[in-house]
């Protein structure tokens, strides 16, 4: 009789061990640190393992439920002060006072030239033209949907206007991808510290002001080409 014999037997014989209560308490087998423990000493430990990584997931999904509920409050009052955003410069100055809120130099918005009509309501300082952007996009972004960290001088100054230097680092943001993998529009943050902005931080604020801040774009910009 082979291992598999005896493992299918016992699958298929769930009560054996009932049966053979004695045998249950005679069986040992050597564990590497511990020496030689019973069955039953080794699957309570087993037990306590599972628990331990049990508790420890538990643990971790409380810390995310709190760290969203933080993020939820925090974007409450930006929140209201959008709402009552008549348009969409209205939006791009209160992103931008809010942004100075915490101590950055400011915020702005970029629509692509490819996904809305222009109107002589939007000067050409709102539109950036994509296959511009498309340089940055391959060097900065790749497939993500955020970038954070340094720029070069050539791509400051595609992004950004004169009078918004210096710039240490920034947050780049593509808005309108949910639904499609081609973005409508740029949110862009700027610090004049270099470290202020950096790859690997966490971007799960960013994903919640994302959404808010596309909201308001589909409000106050109706007419999509695309």
């Amino acid at each position: 009789m082979n291992e598999q014999a005896i493992i299918d037997y016992l699958e298929t014989h769930p009560d054996f061990f009932n049966n053979h209560p004695l045998l249950l308490k005679k069986l040992t087998f050597h564990h590497s640190t511990k020496g030689t423990v019973s069955l039953i000493e080794a699957q309570l430990a087993q037990y306590r393992q599972e628990i331990t990584s049990l508790t420890a997931q538990l643990e971790k999904f409380h810390q995310l439920g709190r760290q969203e509920a933080d993020i939820f409050f925090a974007l409450i009052p930006l929140q209201k002060k959008l709402f009552q955003a008549q348009d969409l410069f209205s939006v791009e100055k209160k992103l931008d006072q809010w942004a100075k809120s915490y101590e950055l130099e400011g915020a702005k918005l970029l629509l692509f030239t490819d996904s809305w009509k222009k109107t002589a309501t939007h000067p050409s300082s709102f539109w950036i033209d994509r296959n511009a952007f498309e340089i940055i996009r391959l060097e900065r972004l790749g497939l993500r949907q955020f970038y954070l960290g340094e720029l070069s001088g050539k791509e400051k100054s595609l992004l950004f206007l004169p009078e918004e230097f210096p710039i240490g680092s920034i947050a780049c943001c593509l808005l309108g991808t949910k639904n499609t993998h081609k973005p409508t529009a740029l949110l862009l943050f700027r610090s004049r510290d270099t470290q202020r902005f950096h790859p690997g931080q966490d971007i799960s604020f960013l994903k919640h002001l994302v959404d808010i801040v596309d909201i308001h774009l589909e409000k106050h910009l109706s007419e999509r080409i695309c």
